[in-house]
């Protein structure tokens, strides 16, 4: 009897340490498919992270920054893309509708009016009979990134180029932007509204060289 009674014991004991054994191996067989997953899912993103750039005919590998890593950057460029497109004039119709058609899809109806306001009036007109070149040179953007719409300032001076002299002018205007999805016409995302030229004082006209 106490020989059956062993022989019992010893098969609960047995089936214990199966049932132990078997656990534990679902458990380690469970922690090695979620560990598998997210190596799998972390190198497919850092893949994704990872572009070639054909350089002189090399191709050279770059990473690529998360979208909001430089935002406030993107934002400055933004604006003063804008800026560059808008107000860099030549004498030309066709140079000026080109770079103004490509300004305001960049804005809302705010750089519209401010377009057809000076187009009223006849500024264009003046610049391509006088043959006179419009220049903007953009001296810094400040962009607050911690409210949104962003408030955007921009500090530059105006060139109105001449034949015979150069008149420069005070720039200062004030815009917010707002996220828009990104386009071939628009890669930054973003929409400037409520653009509003604040300061454009006369500096004095000078000789050209």
């Amino acid at each position: 009897m106490d020989n059956l009674i062993k022989y019992f014991d010893n098969i609960d004991s047995s089936f214990r340490k199966m049932k132990f054994l078997t656990i534990a191996s679902l458990i380690c067989a469970g922690c090695v498919c979620v560990l598998s997953v997210g190596i799998a899912a972390w190198s497919s993103e850092h893949a994704r992270e990872s572009v070639y750039v054909i350089e002189k005919g090399s191709a050279v590998m770059a990473r690529r920054s998360h979208e909001d890593a430089n935002r406030d950057m993107e934002a400055a460029d933004h604006v003063t893309r804008f800026h560059e497109l808008m107000f860099n004039l030549s004498p030309s119709s066709e140079s000026i509708k080109r770079n103004v058609d490509r300004a305001l899809l960049m804005s809302d109806r705010s750089a519209y009016d401010y377009w057809m306001d000076l187009s009223e009036r006849g500024f264009y007109q003046r610049l391509v009979s006088a043959n006179v070149s419009q220049e903007i040179v953009v001296d810094s953007v400040k962009v607050d990134m911690q409210s949104y719409p962003y408030g955007a300032i921009t500090y530059g001076k105006l060139f109105l180029l001449r034949e015979s002299n150069i008149t420069s002018y005070q720039f200062e205007s004030t815009c917010r932007l707002v996220e828009v999805e990104r386009s071939p016409s628009n890669p930054h995302g973003m929409m400037i509204e409520k653009f509003l030229v604040t300061r454009n004082d006369n500096l004095g006209t000078r000789k050209r060289n």
